[in-house]
């Protein structure tokens, strides 16, 4: 096939960029100026330069392509980038979503987010793809900025396009010589008074998510949503487990909803005078303190969806040294 990848030298996208080469696809990505390339040098892979926020850019990188996966996206949650996000997450997506219908790309893969779920009131009960979240009150834009992205595809396939979203949870994996999401892992390894926040998280390979990617470019339903999930944890069974599979005795000490909204009250000002996200911002106190958890079903029933537990990305992360 043919494939167009936007945002293919990020994380997600350069696992799939380079999934798709060696599946023997014909890849090309789009890719801003500024964008790091050296990750897919070894791969024979073409690349428009350009912005999804520029439409007819868009429509070019479209063009003669049989799939389309629209994976660029502002991952912000910090509310001062609310004006990026609508103009990456919601009018990029409108121009994709678009360009696929007139240039009648044969499907449009949308890689939305859990955060476009919603987050269950009870961790008993995990998120699925129908979970009736109202977004009118939501504090969180980026997740907001998803949803109507998922939106405008929405009436896309009202047109005619064949599109299907997914909405993969945290991601982690390798990338770039580093990997991502061991921040936490990493502090179970440096102290041994360990804290953790309250809530907790789905977390998923990025192999996997790819996987789910190829999956439902072949045998998702046309208009339909799957979450790329795995397992449910919370932040304190995370540092319990990363602790165990180390082989170190430590004290978890769980920090409070209290101190997270005080960070975010204390640092945000400042954040906003330097121009510079936080560490802490309001968004992030809300999400420390929620259980994210979700239901990937429908995605293992329908695309044959199997997601390794966290115990197997425990392994890899402490096999490659980087936690």
């Amino acid at each position: 096939m043919k494939v167009l990848v936007t945002g293919g030298s990020g994380f997600l996208g350069s696992h799939l960029v380079r999934r798709m080469v060696s599946n023997g696809h014909d890849v090309r990505i789009l890719s801003r100026t500024a964008s790091e390339l050296s990750i897919l040098n070894d791969l024979a892979v073409e690349t428009m330069v350009g912005d999804v926020s520029d439409a007819e850019t868009v429509r070019a990188a479209v063009q003669d392509r049989d799939w389309v996966v629209h994976a660029a996206a502002d991952l912000s949650y910090w509310r001062r980038h609310q004006e990026r996000l609508r103009r990456v997450n919601v009018e990029g997506t409108r121009h994709v979503a678009s360009a696929c219908r007139t240039e009648g790309v044969e499907r449009l893969l949308f890689v939305s987010s859990i955060a476009a779920i919603g987050i269950p009131s009870d961790p008993q009960h995990p998120a699925d793809e129908d979970f009736p979240q109202d977004f009118a009150g939501l504090v969180l834009p980026y997740a907001v900025s998803k949803r109507l992205g998922e939106e405008l595809i929405a009436r896309e396939i009202d047109r005619g396009l064949n599109a299907v979203i997914v909405n993969p949870a945290v991601i982690v994996g390798p990338y770039r010589g580093e990997y991502r999401g061991a921040d936490m892992m990493n502090k179970v390894r440096r102290s041994p008074v360990v804290p953790y926040f309250s809530g907790g998280i789905c977390v998923v390979h990025v192999e996997d998510v790819v996987a789910g990617i190829l999956g439902a470019l072949q045998q998702a339903r046309t208009g339909h949503r799957y979450i790329l999930g795995g397992e449910n944890l919370t932040y304190r069974a995370i540092v319990e487990r990363t602790a165990e599979a180390m082989g170190l005795k430590r004290r978890f000490v769980r920090v409070p909803p209290t101190i997270t909204g005080l960070l975010a009250l204390t640092q945000t000002p400042t954040g906003w005078f330097r121009q510079n996200p936080p560490r802490f911002t309001y968004e992030l106190h809300y999400l420390a303190n929620r259980y994210r958890f979700h239901d990937w079903t429908k995605a293992r029933k329908e695309l044959g969806y199997c997601p390794r537990d966290f115990t197997a990305i425990l392994d890899e992360c402490l096999r490659l040294g980087a936690c």
